[in-house]
């Protein structure tokens, strides 16, 4: 059976538990979706926290602040969390991230740090070499698709390859007249793909 690991922001909106500032934008979709590929094939996942608009961290302020009182006060359980990080379909089954092996170390994490657990981006570890596949897998770029819409909007969506056919999909908006990140899936199946035989 295909085992692959799929990431969606929307998830890590609503669980995150506190927000923060948002990133700059730029004038071209292109660099956010080369610094997303470098920041999970060089394991700095936290850093695509930056890439989103200020607006998305601004989204989840409220609810953060909430879902951090109703821990705290006992309305949301650490034990009740914590089975959905564990186990080869957790979204950290090594605790890879460092912050999902106790409820203060997850409270205490960041809100990039949190974020990048609830996109999956720990799930990479579970897959047969996984280090070769994410270091040495010649990343390329396989598609590009950019839409431009009235008034500054807009929309573009890449995916990246490797030699192994992994691929990795950034999504980027356009606001304003400014390019940020919208979304990111990364596809690694867990069994290393076999070559074909005679």
């Amino acid at each position: 059976m295909r085992n692959v690991f799929k990431v969606a922001p929307v998830l890590a909106l609503i669980f995150m538990l506190s927000a923060c500032g948002g990133g700059g934008g730029t004038p071209d979709p292109d660099p956010i979706a080369k610094g997303v590929v470098d920041a999970i094939t060089g394991e700095s996942f936290s850093k695509i926290w930056g890439y989103y608009p200020a607006h998305v961290h601004d989204i989840g302020k409220g609810q953060a602040e909430a879902k951090t009182w109703r821990m705290k006060e006992g309305w949301e359980r650490w034990k009740d969390l914590k089975p959905r990080f564990e186990g080869d379909n957790g979204l950290d089954p090594k605790d890879k991230s460092g912050i999902t092996g106790g409820e203060e170390k997850w409270i205490g994490a960041s809100d990039a740090e949190r974020h990048a657990v609830f996109l999956g981006l720990y799930r990479i570890y579970t897959a047969d070499d996984w280090e070769k596949r994410l270091k040495e897998g010649g990343w390329y770029m396989a598609s590009r698709n950019v839409k431009l819409d009235v008034e500054g909007q807009g929309t573009a969506e890449f995916r990246f390859r490797n030699r192994y056919n992994d691929s990795i999909e950034v999504g980027c908006t356009r606001e304003n007249g400014l390019w940020y990140l919208a979304g990111v899936e990364v596809n690694i199946d867990k069994k290393m793909p076999e070559k074909p035989k005679d």
